[in-house]
């Protein structure tokens, strides 16, 4: 870069604040001395490796299987002096506060040229000059709700070369007599929908705030998809303009949107300036679905709210494989309640449905919350015929089709090893190309999953992390999963926290509770999975042959 020295730093998925004095949707109230008491944030910038990063990469020549951004970096001040220090990436950490939160931001722009944070209807820092002077704010939480914080300058390229990051709100108390949603003022429908669960008969379970404490099943279960897109080869070309100098927008939209397709895309010699990455909260391929802080990983029975936004200029259309979900709320406005532009009109109640379009950010349904039901998969048999609580047919040998016992009792036995792994459900982009990088790496792009890890309506055994046979136990130097839990191997159990004693929550919530701050589990890198044990004779490793 011949702009200005900037530091390389290690980047992994996006970390998590819980802001605010007050957070009661927790089931916790922190110590007045935990509480955030200013929230510092740095825009400056980074290299970062992506999905695609490996030995070739450094073959091919520098730059390659990396990508240039701009950031949000964040520092938290605890009201008792300490200072948390939160991982440099893209996109910025997610902000979780309480409606009517009061928030303190310093804000120090130590790029070369003018940016902001804006946060739509509720903050707007304006220009901050380029002179590394820190600024002061305040400001109110607002409506309960999703959000998305950018830099609004130069539009859209400042937000698009990755100044942006998930605002989340909650309500401070349910409506009265009635159960928590996302909401402050929730439509009849969505409110029923809330209060069906861990109620009705066909949602057997929790409700959303729920927590069950033999499982570690943490209350609230809540997940983000922020969706973006990075061109290397343009987003290197933005960097290294000389300090002072804005790049073009119309220039970039053009470059971004309709650049000519490249067959060498992992060569930044002669790249296409078109998307070569496609991310969900800054991660993609494998470093997505198998994520716990990007991928919903939960038990029949556990439902969980996941919100969708898209920060970038394409279009995503998400589809989850294993359950239908329920349509809360598009663009802010609740499922039920009326539309903003024209209030003759109201949004249908909520829906069901298996896939919904992410429009590009500032377009109508960039945004959007759903419910994940997490009900027994339809492609289970039951009595019924569809994924609830009815009693699973049985099989040929006098077996049930749930739990998959099959799956399990090949992995237990004495025959070809198989990894164990929590029951997989993708989900993907039907926008094809968003499923690969560079061009032509499939899965590496934007992929994520429902994991079903145990049924809450059933009793197993507490197997070990990494079982290999029917009896519990046998591993005795390992600790023993919760009760409901699906065997899996240690990599997974990792992922979730699960080998951890005394064992960790998914969302780092005991972590939140003590230090206000709330991040992903274990590694965030996710580097590898375990070594799989050698296949026995006369079998030979495909792999390694």
């Amino acid at each position: 870069m011949e702009r200005r020295d900037f530091i390389k730093y290690a980047t992994g998925a996006s970390a998590a604040l819980m802001l605010g004095t007050k957070l009661p949707w927790l089931g916790a109230k922190p110590a007045q001395a935990d509480h955030i008491a200013r929230l510092d944030i740095t825009i400056t910038d980074c290299i970062k490796e992506m999905a695609t990063f490996n030995a070739l990469s450094v073959i091919a020549g520098p730059g390659n299987g990396e990508c240039y951004f701009w950031i949000y970096k964040m520092t938290a001040t605890l009201g008792d002096g300490r200072v948390i220090d939160l991982p440099a990436d893209c996109p910025g950490p997610t902000l979780f506060a309480t409606t009517g939160d009061i928030i303190s931001l310093r804000i120090t722009n130590a790029l070369d040229e003018p940016h902001s944070l804006v946060i739509r209807g509720m903050f707007n820092s304006g220009p901050i000059p380029p002179d590394g002077v820190p600024r002061d704010f305040i400001f109110a939480a607002g409506a309960p709700g999703t959000y998305l914080y950018f830099d609004s300058l130069n539009a859209p390229v400042n937000r698009v070369m990755g100044l942006h990051g998930a605002f989340v709100v909650m309500p401070a108390a349910p409506a009265a007599g009635q159960k928590w949603t996302p909401y402050a003022n929730p439509t009849p429908q969505v409110q029923q929908l809330f209060n069906d669960l861990g109620a009705a008969a066909h949602f057997p379970g929790l409700a959303w705030e729920q927590a069950n404490a033999p499982t570690q099943t943490p209350p609230f279960r809540q997940y983000i998809w922020l969706l973006s897109q990075a061109s290397p080869l343009l987003f290197r070309d933005v960097g290294s303009l000389p300090a002072g100098q804005i790049f073009p927008a119309a220039e970039f939209v053009r470059r971004f949107t309709r650049d000519a397709f490249g067959r060498n895309n992992h060569d930044l010699t002669v790249a296409s300036d078109i998307p070569q990455y496609f991310t969900s909260m800054g991660q993609s391929g494998h470093f997505s679905h198998n994520n716990p802080v990007v991928t919903p990983m939960a038990r029949v029975g556990e439902p969980c709210v996941l919100r969708v936004l898209n920060a970038g200029l394409m279009t995503h259309s998400m589809h989850i494989h294993a359950n239908h979900f329920y349509l809360l709320s598009v663009d802010g406005v609740v499922m039920g309640a009326p539309v903003p532009a024209n209030a003759t009109l109201t949004r249908p109640g909520v829906i069901w449905v298996d896939t919904f379009q992410a429009n590009q950010f500032g377009a109508p349904s960039s945004r959007y919350d759903i419910l994940m039901l997490f009900q027994r998969p339809p492609d289970v048999h039951n009595v019924r015929g569809i994924g609830l609580a009815d009693a699973p047919l049985p099989t040929a040998n006098g077996a049930t089709t749930w739990p998959p016992v099959e799956e399990f009792d090949l992995a237990f036995g004495n025959t070809i090893p198989v990894r164990l792994s929590p029951l997989c459900y993708p989900a993907h982009d039907h926008s094809e190309p968003s499923q690969t990088s560079q061009g032509g790496n499939y899965n590496c792009g934007v992929i994520g999953g429902q994991y079903f890890i145990g049924d809450l309506n059933i009793t197993l055994p507490r197997f070990n992390v990494n079982d290999r046979f029917a009896a519990p136990g046998s591993n005795p130097d390992m600790p023993l999963l919760p009760p409901q839990t699906f065997p899996m191997d240690e990599d997974f159990a990792m992922m979730l926290g699960l080998d951890q004693v005394p064992q960790i929550l998914v969302y780092g919530i005991d972590e939140a509770r003590r230090d206000g701050v709330m991040g992903p589990s274990k590694d965030s890198e996710l580097l590898s999975q375990t070594p799989r044990p050698p296949f026995p004779p006369p079998f030979v490793d495909p792999a390694f042959p």
